[in-house]
């Protein structure tokens, strides 16, 4: 990301957040070229949604888990044709909205859901509906194969649904043998389903979790697509259509956070770097109370002595647990200087405890063919708690 630092902080009150769209387009890119025709992709929002507005345009499907997130998809102008309308925590009129809307695809996770639909098709009979079923691995999420089957006998009753497939994701930063197992077991339940119910399914959509390391350093061209190409090899000659849903593997290398060093001091043991953000801002997958370093770049401001010491930074709440990296080796701090995050384009920016002490939301900034526009202002928070 080629980002004139110094410049944006002197325009833009830090923390802030920065999401290249070169970067992020160029990702995707690289992502298809290595998928087989087999499969599609499709963008879970949760990861960002921010970057909805960037992707609209894109041929690519959207997973939309949420009212909130359904009304972020419609603020934008996203097609209904590219959304795919998920979560479990879907009311009748949320059901029945997204039904209205004609979106692609509607995604049941337990039986309560399926008879939502059925009610609002009862009501509405408007269009032909692609739904999809969620079969679980045993944790909140979907619902048993027994239910699965009955709910296909009742949905198989009305002419105007298309059961489309069966929707399955069990989590994140999987390993290779976790991927191959449950590709294996989701097409043989596949196969034993069309068989038992007499249907015939589109494709399997499969969250396949595919790693991204934010730690280790070696996040070059080869690296970013290990996990891609030994994922590509275990579905390119299936009989299966994929539908791939992926938020962390393809928004992760878009973003950068910035934060402003507001004070350096020594406690008697260990340096300290007391931040503008903290973990309520700052979220990389397995970071465990700072243990591990993701890549940071030091940006000194004015002029300081020569040397190394080792850091820990330290955020701007008052708890102990918000400790964002211990024993980070920097040449000497000092106030006013800053700290840029990388590799902070998915979840950061939705998954912080964002009202905790009241400090403002971050700004937001897209960067598109080098020009930096604003997405969200530095927006105060204690408004909400009074």
């Amino acid at each position: 990301m080629s980002v004139d630092y110094k410049t944006l902080l002197t325009r833009y009150e830090t923390p802030f957040y920065l999401f290249d769209t070169d970067i992020l387009l160029e990702r995707i890119s690289n992502i298809k070229e290595k998928l087989p025709e087999n499969a599609k992709l499709c963008f879970a929002i949760k990861a960002n949604p921010f970057l909805v507005s960037v992707l609209k345009d894109e041929d690519l499907l959207f997973e939309v888990c949420s009212p909130g997130e359904l009304s972020i998809c419609e603020k934008c102008g996203l097609s209904p044709e590219k959304i795919v309308f998920s979560g479990v925590c879907k009311t009748f009129d949320d059901v029945k909205r997204a039904y209205n809307l004609k979106v692609n695809t509607i995604t049941l996770e337990s039986r309560t859901h399926c008879e939502y639909l059925k009610k609002a098709i009862k009501e509405e009979p408007l269009h032909k509906q692609k739904v999809i079923l969620r079969l679980s691995n045993g944790n909140q999420f979907g619902m048993s194969q027994e239910d699965l089957y009955e709910c296909i006998d009742e949905l198989k009753q009305y002419e105007n649904l298309i059961i489309s497939g069966i929707h399955y994701f069990t989590g994140t930063q999987k390993k290779q043998q976790k991927i191959k197992e449950e590709i294996a077991g989701i097409e043989k339940f596949c196969n034993e389903l069309q068989n038992d119910k007499d249907i015939t399914l589109q494709y399997i959509e499969y969250g396949p979790g595919l790693s991204y390391d934010y730690f280790s350093g070696n996040e070059d061209e080869t690296y970013n697509f290990k996990e891609l190409d030994f994922f590509t090899e275990q579905i390119k000659y299936s009989e299966w259509n994929y539908v791939l849903e992926m938020g962390r593997y393809i928004a992760s290398s878009c973003g950068i956070y910035v934060t402003k060093i507001m004070d350096v001091k020594n406690t008697g043991k260990d340096d300290f770097l007391i931040i503008d953000g903290g973990i309520n801002h700052i979220n990389y997958y397995g970071q465990m109370m700072g243990m591990k370093i993701p890549e940071i770049e030091h940006l000194r401001i004015n002029p300081g002595p020569d040397g190394v010491k080792n850091y820990t930074i330290a955020g701007s709440l008052c708890t102990t647990a918000d400790i964002v990296v211990r024993q980070l080796p920097l040449k000497i701090v000092k106030e006013g200087d800053a700290l840029v995050f990388k590799n902070i384009g998915a979840y950061s920016i939705t998954e912080g405890i964002y009202l905790f002490l009241s400090h403002p939301l971050p700004t937001v900034l897209l960067q598109r063919n080098g020009k930096v526009s604003v997405l969200r202002k530095q927006e105060e928070t204690y408004t909400l708690s009074i």
